[in-house]
C-alpha cells in the first residue's frame, strides 16, 4: 500500500508540473526599455596638477656680504617689498671715485677746448704748424671720449649699487631662502625661490589612444578638490610635442587666472570633449551582457529574447551608446539580461 500511495504522489506531481509548465510559468520574467535616441557627448577624462606660471628663482646681481634679511620662507610679500640687503660699501667706493674720475676729465676737457681755440688761431696767423693743431683736436677728442666712458662706469655702479637693495619682482610667497646674514654672495647666487598663484598652468596627461584627436583649442572642463562645486571651463594652449617617458601619457597645457582657491601644487581633473554623436542610440548599461559571441543584448519580441550582438560607445551616466547591432526601434530586456539565452521564452513584469 505505502508503495502505491508514493506512486499515486510522484504522478500528481507530475501532472502538476505538467500543467504548470503548460499556462507559461516557465517564462523568465523581465523588465525591458525602448531604444532612446539622443546627442552622445566623447569625452575624455584626466587627473593633472596645478603649476606656478611665474615661478621666479632671485638670485644676487652684485657681489657683498648679507647684511639684512627681511623675509622668511613661508612669507607673502608685494611686488616691490624689500627681501635682503647686500653690502654696498665696494660700490660706494667705486663711485666716488668714478665721480672724481669724471671732475677731472670735465677739467681736463675744458682746458683742452680752450688750447684748440688758441691754436686754431694761431693756425689762423700761421703761427703754428698744422700738426700741432691736429695733435691738440686729438687730445681733445680722446678726453671726450674717456669722459663717455667713465659717464658709462658710473651708470653701471648706480645700477650695481641700486642691486644691492633685493626687491620682490611679483606678488607671491617665498617657498624657499636660501642664505642668511652674514653670506658672501656673487652675481648669480640664489637668493630665494618665489610662487606666484595668480596666473596658473594646468598639466593634463592623457593617454597616447587619443593624441590624435586632441588640438590647441579644444575646450576643457576644470574641477579642483580644493573648489569641489566650482566648474572652470578653459582650453588648450598647447600640447607638449613627445610622450612622457615615465608615464607614456601625452601632456596637454592649459594656461588661466588663479580663480581664487586653487594652489601650485595641487591635484586638478580636467574633462575634453573629443567627438559629438547626433541622434545616437542608448540603452541602459545593464542591458548589455558579455556571451561567447561578444557582448550582446536581448531585444524582446513576442515573448521571445532575440539575442543582438552589439558594439558599444560612450556612456553617458547609466546608458551606453550602441555603436552597431541595433536600428534603434527595438524594445530591450533590462533586468534579467544576464540570465537569457538566445530564443528564451520570456515575459515582461507587470
Amino acid at each position: 500500500m505505502l508503495r502505491i500511495f508514493r506512486w499515486v504522489c510522484i504522478c500528481c506531481l507530475l501532472l502538476v508540473g505538467n500543467s504548470w509548465a503548460n499556462s507559461g510559468g516557465q517564462m523568465t520574467p523581465v523588465t525591458t526599455v525602448l531604444v532612446t535616441r539622443d546627442t552622445i557627448v566623447v569625452t575624455e577624462e584626466a587627473m593633472g596638477w596645478i603649476e606656478a606660471k611665474v615661478n621666479p628663482k632671485i638670485a644676487s646681481e652684485v657681489a657683498g656680504r648679507v647684511e639684512k634679511v627681511y623675509v622668511d620662507t613661508g612669507e607673502i610679500v608685494k611686488t616691490g617689498s624689500p627681501m635682503l640687503e647686500v653690502n654696498s660699501e665696494q660700490q660706494e667706493l667705486e663711485k666716488k671715485g668714478l665721480r672724481a674720475d669724471i671732475s677731472r676729465l670735465e677739467a681736463l676737457i675744458k682746458n683742452q677746448r680752450r688750447t684748440v681755440e688758441r691754436y686754431q688761431s694761431l693756425l689762423a696767423k700761421k703761427s703754428i704748424s698744422q700738426e700741432r693743431f691736429d695733435n691738440a683736436n686729438v687730445k681733445l677728442i680722446t678726453l671726450k671720449e674717456q669722459l663717455a666712458g667713465a659717464r658709462s662706469r658710473l651708470a653701471d655702479n648706480q645700477r650695481r649699487l641700486a642691486k644691492t637693495s633685493v626687491v620682490a619682482p611679483v606678488g607671491g610667497w617665498i617657498e624657499k631662502r636660501f642664505v642668511s646674514k652674514g653670506d658672501f654672495v656673487r652675481p648669480g647666487t640664489p637668493l630665494f625661490l618665489m610662487v606666484t598663484d595668480h596666473l596658473l598652468r594646468i598639466v593634463l596627461p592623457f593617454p597616447e589612444s587619443v593624441a590624435s584627436r586632441l588640438a590647441v583649442g579644444q575646450k576643457v572642463k576644470l574641477t579642483s578638490p580644493l573648489s569641489h562645486e566650482r566648474v572652470i571651463e578653459a582650453e588648450i594652449n598647447q600640447i607638449r610635442p613627445a610622450v612622457n617617458i615615465q608615464s607614456r601619457a601625452l601632456e596637454v597645457i592649459i594656461y588661466l587666472e588663479n580663480p581664487g582657491e586653487w594652489r601650485p601644487g595641487g591635484t586638478i581633473n580636467g574633462t575634453v570633449t573629443l567627438d559629438r554623436h547626433d541622434d545616437g542610440l542608448l540603452v541602459p548599461v545593464q542591458s548589455v551582457v558579455r556571451r561567447p559571441a561578444g557582448k550582446v543584448v536581448y531585444q524582446f519580441k513576442d515573448g521571445k529574447a532575440i539575442q543582438r550582438k552589439v558594439v558599444t560607445g560612450q556612456c553617458q551616466g547609466n546608458l551606453i551608446e550602441i555603436l552597431s547591432g541595433l536600428a534603434g526601434d527595438e524594445k530591450v530586456v533590462v533586468d534579467g539580461a544576464g540570465f537569457l539565452t538566445d530564443g528564451a521564452d520570456v515575459r515582461e513584469k507587470p
